[in-house]
């Protein structure tokens, strides 16, 4: 796991603008850091240089091959070629052989190594030779040319931006604002999207003119003048089923191979299915002599509380087992917003957070059932929605949403509401609403100067099945900036690599060639209890989800809720109302079921805080 940042322009880059990407990174790469420069002439073309108009920026957290030869930005050996690359590859061994079989020349035992050589051999078609998480770019000097891509499933983020003859990317928006170096407005339709699904979906970002490269996409910008010029991203994977392959020897694979590490590893273990198998899996097949499990725990808050399923699953295995207590401190909310980078919701993202802070004490890899719901249709949501299908063409067209008629009453908050209200859209926009957090009318309420939409999202084929078209859509959108951001940016914060067995693009696609009746059981999952055997613990699903509403009722939360209508207000520059925010908060305090929505509007003020400190920065460092 690493950080990564560059930037092209007709400018020279500064000192200034390497520091601030470099510094920004820093917990994405506490190992070390590099950097590189790049010159044009229209005589001499881009030649390598101590100062210059490109710049590669890399901050490095050693998992394999911990050497300095392992280092970035890396070169080919006629410096023709750079890469710098955030991720892990798996299984690349035995494919670099044939490379060096090919005459390629390889200083270290990197997968970054095995890029850059794979991509001197097959160009862009190397990402058909990777077989993990990843997002890196690749500088060819020679073709004039800058290549970017981001893993399948999403595991990895990409940021970039174009404008004003620069191109700019980095691993995080943080990054990227410093990198470019200029103070920056936010996206009015990415708040809107934010308020919509508790985060902002690819493309969008929370910058203006950012943007976020979507999964299993890559990008090519052209150099050939000095000046770059972006093509339009190319989708260059979309999962086939595999129903020849195996699932349950390709998971026990990918279970293999993301159990090797030069540094210490473990597993965050819950009391769900997803983590239990791939617990039960290791010790089964002895694939390691000793495999520490790590699990959230919230004293005092037993229905929440899942460490003592995931103990007995620990000592059933005969794996050891830490309980690590959770109690959120107010005092760090600012720092944990500001370490998921854009506004993002999921209130998991605490608790992970911590669990992240204290496994890193210990561990500097951690593996985890990450992507097993979006496979097997494990939440309730999917089964829910699908009966509910049955009655949606008894209804009308799409109804049109006036804002300007709501009142407090209209805009009444929850899920049945959602459900009810989603009986009289079209089947796509009905899923939209009904698992969004703010409604149409609600979110037309709170900001009611802005058109709101239904929807945000990437949307699949209409030509799938209701239930294959749910969880396509979750491919493109939940599991890869919601799921997958979570884990990225909680364990990046510490310093600590995630790895999710079950985001094997192999393992994924012969999942999706199973027999329907095998893959979407009814209780879900009864492949990966399989794959447990007499020592699964099956209990009701639960979810990652911490005590909330103790939470945001402490005493030390209400100067958040006085401050919060002005500044929400004023950061948005009016587009949340004042008024509206007030009107809300006040019925939230009496009201649990406002809870989550309370969170996101907390949540969006630190980070627009913090984001908004940054243009501060840039425009002293301006003056």
């Amino acid at each position: 796991m690493c950080g990564i940042a560059g930037i092209i322009s007709e400018k020279w880059v500064t000192p200034a603008q390497i520091e601030g990407a470099q510094t920004s990174l820093q917990a994405r790469g506490p190992d070390s850091w590099g950097s590189e420069q790049f010159s044009f002439s229209p005589e001499q073309g881009w030649r390598h240089a101590a100062i210059g108009s490109a710049a590669l920026i890399h901050r490095r957290l050693s998992i394999r091959d911990l050497s300095t030869a392992a280092g970035q930005p890396m070169g080919n050996e006629d410096g023709s070629l750079w890469i710098i690359y955030n991720g892990e590859i798996y299984g690349w061994e035995e494919e670099a052989q044939g490379l060096r079989h090919q005459g390629h020349h390889f200083k270290s035992h990197s997968d970054t190594e095995f890029i850059l050589h794979g991509y001197e051999e097959w160009g862009d078609a190397v990402l058909e030779h990777l077989r993990g998480m990843f997002s890196f770019s690749i500088l060819d000097l020679r073709k004039r040319r800058l290549f970017l891509a981001r893993d399948r499933l999403g595991e990895k983020p990409l940021f970039y931006t174009v404008k004003n003859n620069l191109f700019a990317f980095a691993s995080t928006v943080g990054a990227l604002s410093k990198i470019v170096g200029t103070t920056h407005s936010w996206n009015p339709n990415a708040i809107d999207a934010f308020l919509t699904h508790r985060y902002i979906p690819a493309p969008l970002s929370i910058i203006e003119g950012f943007c976020k490269l979507p999964a299993a996409h890559s990008l090519v910008v052209s150099l050939e003048s000095g000046i770059p010029v972006a093509a339009e991203p190319q989708e260059y994977w979309k999962p086939q089923p595999s129903p020849h392959d195996n699932p349950a020897a390709l998971l026990k694979e990918s279970i293999r191979l993301r159990l090797i590490s030069d540094r210490p590893l473990g597993l965050f273990l819950s009391g769900g299915i997803d983590s239990q198998a791939i617990a039960a899996l290791i010790a089964h097949g002895k694939m390691l002599p000793e495999l520490p499990t790590f699990t959230a725990s919230f004293p005092n808050s037993n229905s929440y509380d899942e460490s003592g399923a995931a103990g007995e699953i620990a000592h059933r295995l005969g794996l050891s087992q830490t309980a690590l207590p959770i109690k959120m401190q107010v005092e760090d909310l600012a720092t944990i917003v500001g370490d998921l980078d854009e506004p993002f919701a999921d209130p998991s993202a605490i608790p992970t957070w911590y669990l992240c802070q204290a496994a890193v004490k210990k561990i500097v890899v951690a593996l985890s059932g990450d992507g097993g719901d979006e496979l097997f249709a494990g939440y309730k949501r999917y089964h829910v929605h699908q009966r509910g299908a049955f009655f949606l063409p008894r209804y009308g067209k799409k109804r049109s949403w006036n804002a300007s008629s709501l009142s407090l009453k209209t805009a009444r908050y929850g899920r049945l509401k959602r459900t009810l209200l989603s009986y009289q859209l079209g089947w796509e926009e009905s899923y939209a609403l009904r698992f969004a957090a703010f409604d149409p009318i609600s979110r037309a309420f709170l900001q009611p100067d802005i058109s709101v939409e239904t929807s945000y999202w990437r949307r699949p084929s209409k030509a799938l099945s209701p239930m294959a078209w749910m969880l396509e859509c979750d491919r493109l959108n939940y599991l890869p900036e919601y799921i997958l951001k979570k884990s990225d940016l909680c364990g990046m914060a510490h310093g600590l690599e995630l790895r999710s067995p079950m985001l094997d693009h192999r393992f994924f696609e012969a999942v999706l060639g199973m027999p329907l009746q095998e893959r979407f059981t009814q209780p879900p999952k009864q492949f990966l209890q399989q794959q447990i055997g007499i020592h699964a613990l099956v209990g009701p699903k639960r979810g990652f989800n911490p005590p909330l509403h103790a939470w945001l009722h402490q005493k030390s939360f209400a100067p958040i809720y006085d401050e919060l209508p002005r500044a929400l207000s004023s950061l948005t520059s009016g587009q949340l109302s004042a008024k509206s925010l007030t009107v809300f908060l006040n019925q939230a305090r009496k009201d649990h079921r406002l809870d989550e929505l309370t969170w996101m509007l907390i949540v969006l003020m630190f980070s627009l805080e913090k984001l908004a400190r940054g243009n501060e920065e840039m425009v002293l460092k301006e003056i």
